[in-house]
């Protein structure tokens, strides 16, 4: 697939700057703001609203399966709030997000 189509740019058969460069380029100008490279999300500013904050689109992600849906906040803040309460196995752990 073309870099940007790659909502997890990790998945890259080929993985540099260039690369990285190009598909964030790409889902920049299709609107798509969030990235995910590995277990880091990539969030860039679009300069405009974006209907991407809406109480719907916050329930779809609140019980998502990780992949599932596009990357966004909503999914970081969904993993670490279920991997801090133990209901992804394991037990509880302790969550840190960095921004």
């Amino acid at each position: 697939p073309a870099a940007g189509a790659a909502g997890n740019l990790a998945a890259l058969a080929e993985l540099d700057e260039a690369a990285l460069l190009g598909g964030l380029r790409e889902r920049f100008l299709r609107q798509q703001i969030y990235t995910d490279v590995g277990d880091i999300l990539i969030a860039m500013n679009p300069f405009q609203p974006l209907p991407l904050y809406g109480r719907e689109v916050s329930e779809r992600y609140r019980h998502q399966e990780t992949g599932t849906l596009p990357p966004h906040i909503f999914a970081v803040a969904s993993r670490a709030y279920h991997a801090m309460l133990g209901h992804r196995g394991g037990g509880p752990q302790n969550q840190c997000i960095v921004i």
